[in-house]
This record gives structure tokens, sequence and C-alpha cells, in this order.
């Protein structure tokens, strides 16, 4: 087999489907994505484990502040290393992260994120998710729904994974019936938020100003197994640490 051939079976492995449930949408920034896990996976299945690393580079560490009042965010580089079987070495790139810090989250864990996001972002520089920073899975905001490729159906079959039960891109019809209408009508009223949803938007607004970030640090905390009752009580409490005045 050339090393042509080599690049190109493993940057397909590389960027080859994830699950339909790995992808994801962030509504605060209106953008699919993959979380860190998958993608470590992906480069663990492919590379071999021990055969990539990162780190962050803590003196690049700093704190951005939003001149239109946002949170502010952190900003930090990291080093991304992957061992090259053909050249028999190690190569190693750099690129930056950032993660913005939200009530009830800790410098710390906002600098966590951001290197996350920066071992992320250097992954897709090999094809891990090259699909999806081209913008072939986009939020299609009338179904309600990530969509993909139709090649991705396909694929799917063939590797014996669930099937979403979605309309491919190519092709999404340009018209909605009736019927389709009333669907997606009981759709959300199934989905309509529960009250202490409801309860954790009016905490955060207090907290925030603004329900900013408020969707991506929800859907984060449920992948982390949190009940909506603990995410609550943890909201609670920032709320009272807030009003508490300090003693000199």
């Amino acid at each position: 087999m050339s090393s042509t051939e080599t690049t190109i079976s493993l940057f397909q492995r590389l960027n080859s489907p994830f699950p339909y449930s790995d992808y994801q949408y962030d509504s605060f920034n209106d953008r699919c994505y993959v979380s860190g896990q998958a993608i470590a996976e992906r480069l663990n299945e492919v590379l071999g484990v021990g055969f990539w690393k990162y780190e962050g580079l803590f003196d690049t560490e700093k704190i951005i502040h939003d001149t239109n009042g946002k949170n502010a965010r952190v900003k930090i580089y990291m080093e991304f290393s992957f061992y090259n079987v053909d050249l028999q070495q190690w190569i190693t790139f750099i690129d930056a992260g950032s993660e913005q810090i939200k009530p009830g989250m800790n410098e710390g864990d906002a600098t966590k994120s951001a290197i996350t996001d920066g071992m992320k972002k250097c992954a897709s520089r090999i094809g891990v998710a090259s699909d999806l920073y081209k913008g072939l899975i986009t939020w299609d905001k009338q179904q309600q729904c990530i969509q993909v490729p139709s090649n991705y159906l396909s694929y799917y079959e063939q590797q014996n994974m669930n099937l979403p039960t979605l309309t491919p891109l190519s092709t999404a019809s340009s018209t909605t019936t009736k019927s389709t209408k009333k669907n997606d009508l009981t759709t959300k009223l199934r989905q309509k938020p529960s009250t202490q949803h409801t309860q954790m938007k009016t905490i955060w607004r207090s907290l925030a100003g603004n329900l900013d970030g408020f969707e991506e640090w929800f859907e984060k905390k449920k992948q982390e197994q949190h009940t909506e009752q603990q995410m609550l009580q943890l909201l609670n409490r920032k709320l009272s640490q807030k009003k508490t005045p300090t003693i000199a």
C-alpha cells in the first residue's frame, strides 16, 4: 500500500461518522458538535492508546473580559501530539481553546473545558469530525433535529448502528405538509420544559442578567448525569451566596 493510500485510509477512519447520538447542538453558539470524550475515543480507536497526547500550556492562560457585559472567557493554548507510524516520529502542533465562565462554574472548570476545546480543534486538523467542521452536519430549526449527510445513513446501516429518524440533507423537502406541522406541534408540547427547568432559567437570569449560556450549561450537566433537582439546588446555592452580604 502506498503512503498516499495509507494517508487517505487513516483520514477516512478518523473522519468516519460518529453514532448519531454523539452529535449534539449548542444553542448558545448555534453549532453542532461532538463531545471531547467521543473525540478521545476516536483517537484511541484509530491511532491507538498512548499514540497521541495533549496538555495545556498554562503559562498562556488568560481571562478575556467581554466589553458587551457577557461573562468572561478563559483562553489557553494547548499542545497536541500524535505518533506517525510511517515517519516513526511524533508530530506536534499547537492551537487555542476557550470557554465562557458561566454561573456555577469556577475558573478551574472553565480552564479544563478550554483545554478540551483546544484538543478537539487539533484533532480536527488530522481528520477527526472533519465533516462537522466543514459544516456538513447542521441543525434543522424547522424539524428541530440534527441533519447528517445522506451517505451517513447507509454507513449506519452497514455498521448495524441505530438509524436516526430524520430526513437526509440531500433529500430534505422544501415544503412542510399539514401532517408534519401537526406532528411538530405534538413533539413541542411533549417537550414542554419542566417546572424545575423554568425555575432554573429564572435563577440563571438573576445571576447573569440574561440567559446566555444556560442551555449549554444545562446540557453539560445532563451529560454529567446531574438530575434537574441537583442542578436547581446548585443554582439556588449560587443565588444565596450572591445575596449574602460580605462581613468585614
